[in-house]
């Protein structure tokens, strides 16, 4: 019986995204007897893909799949595996695994630090300290006010792992969290209101934060358009986590500027790096961080490492996988 081969192979041009050797050590003392190939190069990667029964990689090219005639698993690093649903992979018995669950956390708090940011007025706040400036009036007279989070009604597009620790978080701060889930049947911890995406429409005039964490597919390319955004609260903020391309930009900014919806905290864009000359750049009510929401800077690989030499556990003993990606439905 051959030698079970893996193949890594995740060269990014941030360092940070490339798999760190101590992990092939970690993987290695953990299975002696399976052969890892951690590849730099994509001409390495086509000399050792003939041998590979598994790969782990953010990206895996229709080209490559002639040079892997063995290949049964492709685990991604990822949530998002958009980049590998192309035709050919889709119809192969390829079996995709993705890294969701591993984000849930730090994004989880991201979600809270940046709904506590925009009710108590953190960068307005900063702003005076920077011009040494008691704005206590300021603060307390303004449109806005300062607010709290209690009793505050959350809607989450997108109740799986991450979506449920957002509402986890929210419960804990006695807010009240809706649930908007392509499987409303599904159990829904700490939501008091489970639904599909079409009531989450009905549901938008009453929601004080809408946070999208929904995956990006063809369904819900450009799901939260003009439309829906009218249906918002105009004290409403909204907060993506998700996908850029999720929400239709140039409506979105149109909202922001005429005060449709009170604003929005966007980790996501349609494009990325977000252009220079993005209205979103100098808009008052928006806060931008640059798609660093999953980011858990000491934790991400050993949690990466961690979910896939689990699964890599599983895939030996001949067990079914977790973290499957219906490759129809692209997540």
């Amino acid at each position: 019986m051959s030698v079970p081969t893996v193949v890594i192979y995740t060269e990014h041009p941030f360092s940070f995204w490339c798999f760190p050797e101590w992990g092939l050590e970690e993987l290695r003392q953990r299975f002696p007897s399976v052969r890892f190939h951690l590849v730099r190069q994509e001409a390495e990667l086509l000399d050792v893909l003939p041998s590979a029964d598994v790969y782990l990689g953010w990206q895996f090219r229709p080209e490559w799949l002639t040079h892997a005639p063995r290949l049964r698993w492709i685990h991604s690093p990822a949530a998002g595996v958009r980049r590998l649903m192309f035709p050919e992979l889709v119809d192969s018995p390829i079996v995709v695994t993705n890294a969701r669950g591993i984000h849930a956390v730090v994004i989880a708090e991201h979600v809270i630090g940046v709904m506590i940011l925009l009710y108590r007025q953190f960068l307005q706040c900063w702003e005076f300290q920077r011009r040494r400036h008691w704005g206590n009036e300021d603060l307390i007279g303004s449109a806005q006010g300062l607010l709290e989070l209690a009793d505050r009604t959350v809607l989450v597009l997108g109740y799986g792992a991450l979506g449920q620790a957002i509402g986890r978080r929210a419960r804990a701060l006695d807010m009240h969290v809706w649930a908007a889930r392509r499987h409303p049947e599904r159990e829904s911890p700490y939501a008091e209101r489970t639904g599909s995406l079409t009531d989450a429409v009905e549901w938008l005039p009453e929601a004080d934060f809408v946070v999208i964490t929904l995956p990006h597919t063809e369904a819900t390319h450009g799901w939260m358009d003009r439309t829906k955004l009218e249906r918002m609260k105009p004290t409403a903020y909204l907060i993506n986590v998700a996908r850029g391309a999720i929400v239709r930009e140039a409506d979105l900014i149109e909202a922001l500027q005429t005060r449709r919806i009170a604003g929005a905290a966007l980790d996501v864009f349609s494009q990325e790096p977000l252009p220079p000359e993005s209205p979103l750049w100098t808009l008052p009510n928006v806060f931008i961080t640059p798609h660093v929401a999953g980011v858990a800077s000491d934790r991400h690989w050993p949690r990466v490492i961690r979910q896939f030499a689990d699964n890599l556990e599983r895939f030996l003993r001949g067990q079914p996988l977790q973290n499957v990606v219906d490759k129809r439905l692209g997540y």
